[in-house]
């Protein structure tokens, strides 16, 4: 009964809690968190390592194994992209389980160090607390070697490691302080992972990682795990309430553990502040690379580049804003693409939290649009406001955006279109949002979250394009 009740003022401080932003910020951030860290035992605390094939496909299949390939492409950017769809079997003390048509999502850096200092630190679970945020201990229960590393290729390394994750937030109800079991497997090149206690009970992933011909190495994680199946009441009640936030958590993670990565290897240098109008950063492409984010996208999911941190030039400070470049293969034609993502009219009918789209026609062909949003979770449905500007730019086809009010302080980006064919279109979506220094009360709290600003503008790509997908398609 007591359990029963703290459950319950529990999701009443959720709720209030994730009534005080912006849907994507409130959604994202807290299931991102919530996934990662509300555990719930598949093997409870055993120390005996789990018999295993790791059927986690390299990162460098769609390249046909070419690590330079991946590399150039990334460049400078974080790469998220997806993985051909395949078949994965996992053991666990119920049985094993196997999954048809899984898809596997992968993100890859360049970072300017060699592959040994690569290994030694991700090697070190132990100094896991020291370079990923809210990870406050790592210890090491089983630790065995199978075969010598320096005369056998399939040498490895295998581990059991308990993790403790603690985010403190003001109101103590929504604090985490809950334990992750993973059991890992080191080659020479590679680190493959089997979840055995977490809120997402069934999943893989691996690290690797490989040397280029510039003396800088690519680091790449690929990964999936079972999300209509996760454990606890939270997370259960909150993607019950709102599934679309499985189109986030792919990427989302990806980028979790890829900015811890890229702040320790590649940190951020301080750019000049640049004004609004010039803020949005640009990724061009060549044929080649288009073509291959193309061949990308025809196995399903979004491709995504994370842009170096770039600040703006406001009256008051100069804000550091995360910008993500999205693209997406809409299939239908161009103007019924724009109808669905650059016209806020049809957004009531595309996503069930917008309730109503106020649009004034301004006298620079700009429309400004009040956004009343009500997220729905359960029999409640909490209030939300954002005002955004839609700007039509010189270039053909592309359309900037930004805020002018609402709860989230700083919305910016550009959306752009490209006709594949006369039922293909090309969509490329880069945008940032930010909190700003003096957010309503409560959403303040969103800013003890690890990467409060970054992890939903990754996450809200995807859902906009899943979203947008299903109203064309009906």
């Amino acid at each position: 009964m007591t359990k029963t009740l703290m459950c319950h003022k529990a999701m009443h401080h959720i709720i209030r809690f994730l009534g005080q932003s912006r849907q994507a910020y409130r959604s994202i951030s807290i299931a991102v968190i919530m996934m990662v860290l509300v555990g719930q035992p598949s093997f409870a605390s055993t120390r005996t390592l789990v018999k295993w094939t790791d059927r986690t496909p390299s990162a460098l299949l769609p390249f046909d194994g070419n690590a330079e390939a991946v590399a150039e492409l990334a460049g400078s950017t974080l790469f998220f992209y997806p993985q051909v769809r395949s078949t994965a079997a996992l053991p666990y003390t119920s049985g094993p389980r196997t999954y048809q048509n899984v898809q596997y999502v992968t993100g890859a850096m360049v970072v300017p160090a060699t592959v040994d200092q690569v290994e030694k630190l991700l090697s070190n679970y132990a100094g896991y607390h020291k370079l990923f945020p809210k990870i406050t201990e790592a210890n090491v229960l089983v630790n065995e070697q199978f075969g010598n590393p320096k005369t056998d290729t399939n040498a490895s390394v295998r581990s059991i490691v308990k993790y403790r994750m603690v985010i403190k937030i003001p109101i103590p109800l929504l604090s985490f302080d809950e334990n992750l079991l993973m059991q890992h497997e080191r080659t020479h090149n590679s680190i493959s992972t089997l979840i055995l206690s977490a809120p997402i009970q069934y999943g893989s992933g691996k690290f690797e990682w490989f040397p280029l011909k510039n003396g800088k190495t690519l680091v790449t994680l690929t990964q999936w795990g079972d999300l209509d199946r996760p454990k606890g009441f939270l997370v259960k009640t909150i993607l019950n309430a709102m599934p679309e936030l499985k189109y986030a958590m792919p990427n989302s993670v990806q980028g979790f553990v890829l900015e811890a990565l890229r702040q320790r290897l590649n940190p951020d240098v301080v750019t000049k502040a640049l004004p609004m109008q010039m803020i949005v950063p640009t990724l061009t492409l060549n044929s080649a690379q288009e073509a291959q984010i193309l061949k990308l996208l025809r196995q399903g999911g979004t491709v995504q580049f994370t842009h170096r941190p770039v600040w703006m030039a406001t009256s008051t400070r100069d804000e550091r804003l995360s910008f993500v470049s999205s693209f997406f293969n809409m299939p239908t034609s161009l103007e019924r693409a724009k109808s669905g993502l650059v016209n806020p009219n049809n957004f009531t009918s595309i996503y069930r939290q917008v309730r109503k789209v106020t649009s004034t026609q301004l006298p620079n062909g700009s429309t400004q649009n009040d956004l009343k949003i009500g997220l729905g979770l359960g029999v409640l449905s909490i209030p939300m406001h954002l005002k955004l500007v839609y700007l039509p730019e010189a270039e053909p086809n592309s359309v900037r955006f930004f805020n002018t009010g609402g709860d989230v302080e700083f919305v910016q980006g550009r959306i752009q279109f490209k006709e594949l064919s006369p039922k293909n279109t090309l969509v490329h979506l880069t945008a940032a949002g930010k909190l700003g220094e003096n957010p309503p009360l409560l959403l303040k709290l969103a800013k003890h979250l690890p990467y409060p600003d970054y992890l939903p503008t990754i996450g809200a790509a995807p859902i906009v394009f899943e979203k947008t997908r299903t109203w064309l398609q009906k």
